[in-house]
């Protein structure tokens, strides 16, 4: 859940005793997708705290319960690549394009950036092209790592 997903889901309805988002949200979910929900937030914030390793772990365990989340693949992927685990974050990229059907820019990106950290700077431009061609023309992140491949590809 992104930042703004959570400053939304913390917001309550106006008048009293309304009930917030998040917990009409909790009402509507399975304990499987709240217990999910509850380890991605403990990954975030041992991510946003630099513990890269629990961060792995609660993803991991996030996983456990939906393996083909793809933003929990992603978050994991970031977490790997954090932590100078560059070929597990490029096997969790590859998994988090695959369970989201390709059309998830974030996904190419995590992929492109974890390519460009094994030195394939080939493969990572060709991550950020799909990105540009085919789900997202105007990602910055997108347009500045394919040229940033460019220039290693130079060097």
């Amino acid at each position: 859940m992104s930042s703004s997903d959570q400053a939304e889901n913390n917001s309550s309805n106006s008048g009293s005793g309304s009930v917030s988002v998040k917990e009409a949200d909790d009402d509507n979910r399975e304990e499987w997708e709240i217990r999910r929900d509850e380890l991605k937030a403990t990954g975030d914030g041992h991510f946003r705290s630099k513990a890269y390793q629990p961060a792995i772990q609660a993803y991991a365990d996030a996983l456990q319960l939906d393996p083909s989340n793809h933003i929990i693949l992603s978050n994991k992927s970031a977490a790997h690549l954090a932590n100078g685990e560059k070929s597990k974050a490029l096997h969790d990229a590859r998994k988090c394009v695959e369970h989201s059907d390709g059309k998830w820019a974030k996904g190419h990106t995590r992929l492109a950036a974890a390519m460009m950290s094994l030195g394939r700077y080939g493969e990572a431009a060709d991550a950020y092209s799909t990105v540009l061609n085919e789900v997202e023309p105007n990602n910055e992140v997108a347009k500045r790592g394919l040229e940033d491949c460019r220039k290693k590809e130079q060097q």
